[in-house]
């Protein structure tokens, strides 16, 4: 039993979870679920109106009961007005989200024999507002404080380095899951943990690959029999988890055999790897070339990095890792435990920014009061990348996370925006145009400010329309907020406003518009979140509540 309130670090996957705390030596520890197991199913089964179960319990009912199983919902996340429906009720994707939440909650509190208020989730790095916002949403639902939302190659990057921070690293983060994908650049520079770029594609994900094989298999079948095994539900899923695990077979071997029943006819189709490779080449292609962008957008070329960390169970497929030899050569390729990194790290994160009485913690506090004391005696000061740490020199290099020091390293941990915000405006012409005040890759948190005009002589209000995306019109953004500044005298067009936009690790914005000649201010927070306010939140909080979850 712990002696301290633990952070849960949770990496809330498409196909699987995982979560992570860190114990008293400082050292991320995964936790099992009930069964034992560590990672859970992202499936959930409905047996009664109240009433399911998630997990693998439930994974076995997608053949059986497939009407009444809820599965692959982070692909859902943040998509206004959209639910699904289970045994007669209506279901948001933050609703469904927080009862996997809730059941690895309760599972960590049986382990720990501890309460578990908070939490940091992981989400994967080019989400955007909505999807982070109702993936925070989904948490508070479930029971628990969200203290951060943390991009999931950060997090498997976290995992990895801090046991190598004091070196000069740059890392690519090549994060292939079930259901997203993400490539993130990082340099560690001493103790600093610095996100360069990030981009890839929340809709693309191991699933792509499983359905591209699903439909092969099911075309082969309406070819001789001119029948569609995807038209049943019961059907679709018997031939998809089946082409789950020959995909999962040709990982490791040269040719996979699937069965196909339907309507009294029977097949067997074969596929060897090449063949697999061949219909997925396009996927393979997208994922190569968002590797080129993100490259592109930090200034960097294959050359200067010194490793790329293969994150995600989809990794494991040899044509991803064989197009990746093919750009990078001979550099370093680590293969991260995808079970493992990213809960672990995001267990990290919460101690690291919001946890400083942490056990593991501790030493490194008093080490920075021995050394405040000497500098105040005239004493020299360390040297950034050194730190006097409990039993050691004054010069020691800094222990590493897990070692028999004991406490963690003060890492400061630098993650950057993903999406461009910006601002709507008028052009000479009167035309919509967006102007970008803080592009992506912007590294948090930031301030940035523009001076803007009166579009028309007499306005006594403006308004701040905040956009989210890259693009100069409307249609290629969203708009996901907005301030009013009224009150104003009458002027002529051309009266100068300046917008200010401040963007902080904990998602919100805070935006100041300022009328330049009266100093006027009107200060807002958007926050940046998904669909839920408060009173809907409150309320399916208390239904789950109400909900038995096994």
């Amino acid at each position: 039993m712990t002696q301290y309130e633990p952070i849960l670090g949770l990496d809330l996957g498409t196909t699987y979870c995982a979560m992570a705390i860190v114990d008293e030596t400082g050292r991320p520890v995964l936790l099992p679920n009930a069964d034992g197991q560590s990672t859970t199913p992202s499936v959930i089964h409905f047996y009664e109106s109240d009433a399911c179960v998630v997990g693998a319990e439930a994974l076995k009912m997608v053949v059986l009961d497939p009407t009444n199983v809820a599965r692959f919902v982070k692909r859902s996340m943040g998509e206004p007005d959209f639910e699904l429906q289970y045994q007669g009720r209506r279901y948001t994707p933050q609703e469904l989200s927080a009862i996997i939440i809730r059941k690895m909650k309760e599972d960590a509190e049986d382990l720990l024999g501890v309460p578990i208020h908070n939490a940091v989730i992981t989400v994967p790095a080019y989400f955007n507002s909505a999807q982070r916002g109702a993936t925070a949403e989904a948490g508070t639902i479930a029971g628990l404080n969200v203290l951060s939302i943390i991009n999931e190659p950060t997090s498997a990057a976290i995992s990895y380095g801090l046991e190598r921070v004091g070196a000069h690293r740059n890392l690519m983060v090549f994060d292939l899951g079930g259901g997203t994908f993400d490539v993130t650049l990082m340099e560690i520079r001493g103790l600093a943990m610095n996100t360069l770029a990030s981009d890839g594609n929340a809709e693309l994900g191991g699933k792509d690959w499983d359905d591209r094989l699903l439909n092969h298999v099911a075309e082969q079948f309406c070819l001789r029999h001119d029948l569609d095994p995807r038209d049943d539900s019961q059907s679709f899923q018997e031939l998809y988890e089946r082409c789950l695990h020959a995909k999962l077979a040709l990982s490791t071997q040269p040719k996979a055999v699937i069965p196909v029943n339907y309507k009294g006819h029977r097949m067997v189709v074969s596929v060897t790897r090449e063949q697999f490779e061949e219909i997925t080449r396009d996927l393979t292609l997208q994922c190569i070339e968002t590797c080129e962008l993100v490259l592109d957008k930090a200034g960097l070329h294959w050359e200067d990095l010194d490793e790329v960390l293969l994150v995600g169970g989809a990794t494991r497929m040899p044509m991803i890792r064989q197009n990746l030899r093919r750009r990078a050569g001979e550099l370093e390729t680590s293969c991260l435990n995808p079970e493992a990194c990213v809960a672990m790290g995001a267990a990290l994160v919460g101690v690291l920014r919001h946890q400083p009485d942490h056990p593991a913690m501790i030493p490194h506090r008093k080490a920075l009061a021995r050394r405040a004391f000497r500098t105040s005696k005239g004493q020299p000061q360390a040297s950034a990348d050194l730190l006097p740490a409990a039993n050691t020199q004054a010069d020691a290099p800094l222990p590493m996370a897990g070692s028999s020091y004991g406490f963690l390293p003060p890492v400061k941990i630098t993650d950057v925006t993903s999406q461009s915000l910006g601002i709507v405006v008028l052009d000479p012409s009167l035309n919509e145009r967006v102007v970008t005040l803080i592009p992506d890759g912007t590294a948090l948190p930031c301030e940035e400010r523009g001076r803007f005009a009166y579009a028309y002589n007499n306005m006594t209000a403006v308004r701040v329309e905040v956009t989210e995306g890259s693009g100069n019109s409307r249609d290629q953004v969203q708009v996901i907020g907005q301030v009013v500044l009224s009150g104003l005298p009458p002027r002529p067009k051309g009266t100068p406003i300046e917008v200010i936009y401040r963007y902080g690790l904990n998602q919100i914005l805070e935006i100041d518009v300022i009328d330049v000649q009266t100093r006027r201010i009107r200060r807002a927070k958007v926050d940046l979140k998904g669909a839920m306010d408060a009173h809907k939140i409150e309320k399916a909080r208390r239904t789950l509540a109400t909900f038995q979850v096994h």
